[in-house]
């Protein structure tokens, strides 16, 4: 890109006769990475019951087993293994059409479960599938036939990260904030930390995308101006050549991912990810055992529409990207796509709800990765005090100056 006077030699400013600029169509790899409705009855599913006092079982990330939470017994998986190839990618257009209005749409109804371990009966939300029963504390699974969801789960990716590797994690993140609170610093957090499986859609799809654009060359010419005091100058200045171009780009994208959850800052989710989704297992109920699972919120269409969209923004860069010359000007893109298919997963996190001066703030941790991020309040002393640091420093800067 030219820099200096010194660069290439101009060339004229405008050329009607210039014959548009075609690129040769390149394959390129993929980017890196309501209703309301009556309550309803359903029982909780007898499952992974201990073997030594009868407790429901929960999975231990840190083992990475099912652990007994009241006499500490471990035990394998109970049942047979999944049958490979148990992951399936659906075909997303016939699957729309197949659901019809439940593709657009999410039950917000209530439901009455039943406890099978103390028969307590509860009211639980329609974006509950599995929590712990309010009075014995046990795992409550609720099977996904029992409360009609439209798609069910067939993967997730199992937790890894332990409840104790979480907290440190939130703390040193938070310990790491300067400008946050000291006593925030040395609260104990470690009650406030729950474990949540969270929704997620993934999509694929291949992808055609013809694009037009205004193709822009740099050169220079000399011109002649006056200089402040009146004085006459000679300078360069940058003029730019704008000619047509057109392209073709084709690629393919494999597993964008959608939050399905509506309870989470997005914003905060994103700092969690990617989940490394080529780690995902058919989906099992020993897994989510003693955490909370949370239904999706946000519909296929309206996760469809996220999903492409993500796409169209990557092709949006990718076309750019192919337009030669310095810079350009009014990229327009027209995306084709084909085998589109998606995925309805679950990934695990640590969230961590706390309260600050009657405000509440939330962490998370990624129970996967162990990617952190916390959202925090600000000490307002520590921020005047950088202030008057500032102000401090520009005055001395100042005094000096003017010796």
């Amino acid at each position: 890109m030219p820099s200096s006077p010194t660069d290439p030699p101009p060339v004229p400013e405008e050329d009607e006769d210039a014959p548009p600029i075609e690129v040769p169509k390149k394959r390129m790899p993929p980017p890196l990475p309501g209703k309301r409705g009556v309550a309803a009855e359903v029982r909780s599913l007898e499952r992974h019951v201990c073997p030594e006092c009868g407790g429901k079982a929960e999975w231990d990330p840190g083992k990475a087993e099912l652990v007994c939470p009241f006499c500490g017994t471990h035990f394998p998986r109970v049942g047979p293994p999944p049958m490979p190839g148990a992951i399936v990618e659906h075909d997303l257009d016939r699957t729309l059409a197949e659901l019809g209005e439940k593709g657009h749409s999410v039950d917000t109804s209530t439901r009455r479960v039943q406890c099978n371990n103390c028969h307590a009966v509860l009211v639980r939300s329609a974006d509950t599938v599995a929590q712990h029963c309010d009075f014995c504390g046990s795992p409550e699974l609720l099977d996904y036939q029992d409360i009609q969801s439209p798609i069910s789960p067939e993967s997730l990716l199992p937790a890894v990260v332990s409840q104790e590797k979480a907290y440190h994690s939130l703390k040193a993140f938070l310990g790491a904030r300067w400008f946050a609170p000291n006593d925030l610093k040395r609260r104990n957090l470690v009650d406030r930390i729950h474990r949540v499986y969270l929704p997620y859609w993934t999509f694929d799809a291949s992808a055609e995308c013809p694009w037009t654009a205004e193709s822009g060359t740099y050169y220079y010419v000399t011109v002649r101006d006056r200089d402040a005091n009146g004085n006459m100058v000679t300078r360069q200045e940058r003029r730019i050549k704008w000619r047509s171009a057109s392209g073709h780009v084709s690629t393919w994208f494999d597993d964008i991912v959608v939050s399905g959850s509506r309870g989470l800052d997005i914003e905060l989710l994103q700092k969690l990810e990617p989940f490394p989704t080529k780690e995902l297992v058919p989906y099992e109920t020993r897994y989510v055992s003693g955490w909370q699972v949370e239904h999706y919120q946000v519909p296929l269409l309206d996760a469809a529409r996220n999903g492409f969209g993500t796409m169209e923004g990557l092709l949006r860069e990718m076309c750019g990207s192919e337009v030669p010359g310095d810079t350009y000007r009014n990229l327009r893109i027209y995306p084709e796509f084909s085998d589109k298919t998606f995925k309805h997963i679950l990934v695990p996190i640590w969230l961590l709800a706390y309260q600050y001066r009657g405000k509440t703030w939330q962490g998370a941790v990624n129970a996967v990765t162990g990617s952190t991020y916390a959202r925090f309040p600000i000490s307002a002393w520590k921020v005047a005090f950088v202030t008057l640091l500032v102000i401090a420093v520009v005055a001395l800067i100042l005094v000096l100056m003017q010796r």
